[in-house]
């Protein structure tokens, strides 16, 4: 039995509005409203022309009044509609109802980024380029990461120090030599208060360490 019904194709019948629906407009979704404008009754409150006062059902031994009167009050409705195949010979008459401000944001969204895709892709037509090589260069590829090697310190070895016995540093100058005459790094002689020939050994350091750092041109 199952195997049998699976077997049946859906029926779905042309979409033929009913008599005096006209054409008004598409759904978001591209299907096609009707406005049909038919006439339709209701009741409203039974209102008393002279007094303007509710008239009411009222009992007829007391006068008291047991609930309030309608009369009926005939109308066109302007009636906006789609029609939906049902998929087994009927079409549904499906009221429309507006769409809120969110969807319609959606759906102004959705057409804006078709059309931007369809100008994406017919530019990389134009360009020779396919897809996946236009994403690599919008993207960039990853590239492993290369280590940088840390900044050499740059090495000197004073005067005073080429023909001196391995174990003399830098911490050993100035030398004194005696007669208030002292020796610096650099194998110059000077003459002064140890305070002074000090400031002269660092900065002759500091200048030998700055220019063995610096690149020749």
């Amino acid at each position: 039995m199952k195997a049998t019904l699976a077997q049946i194709k859906p029926i779905h019948p042309e979409l033929i509005p009913p008599t005096g629906a006209e054409p008004w407009g598409r759904t978001l979704d591209n299907k096609q409203l009707y406005r049909l404008v038919r006439r339709r009754s209701r009741a409203v409150p039974n209102i008393d022309k002279v007094t303007g006062e509710q008239r009411w059902r009222k009992n007829q031994m007391t006068g008291e009044p047991l609930y309030p009167l309608n009369r009926p009050e005939v109308y066109d409705e302007e009636f906006i509609f789609f029609l939906e195949s049902q998929g087994n010979g009927n079409v549904s008459i499906v009221k429309y109802t507006p769409p809120s401000e969110e969807e319609m944001a959606r759906a102004r969204r959705a057409e804006r980024l078709a059309q931007v895709k369809d100008a994406f892709f017919d530019k990389l037509l134009d360009m020779g380029l396919e897809p996946a090589e236009m994403f690599e260069r919008l993207l960039g590829a990853e590239k492993p990461a290369v280590a940088v090697p840390a900044p050499r310190v740059p090495e000197f070895v004073p005067a005073a120090m080429e023909t001196a016995p391995s174990s003399v540093t830098l911490a050993d100058f100035p030398k004194p030599i005696g007669g208030g005459w002292w020796i610096l790094s650099s194998g110059a002689k000077v003459q002064g208060k140890k305070e002074d020939v000090e400031e002269q050994e660092k900065a002759a350091q500091e200048a030998r360490f700055v220019a063995a750092g610096t690149p020749e041109e």
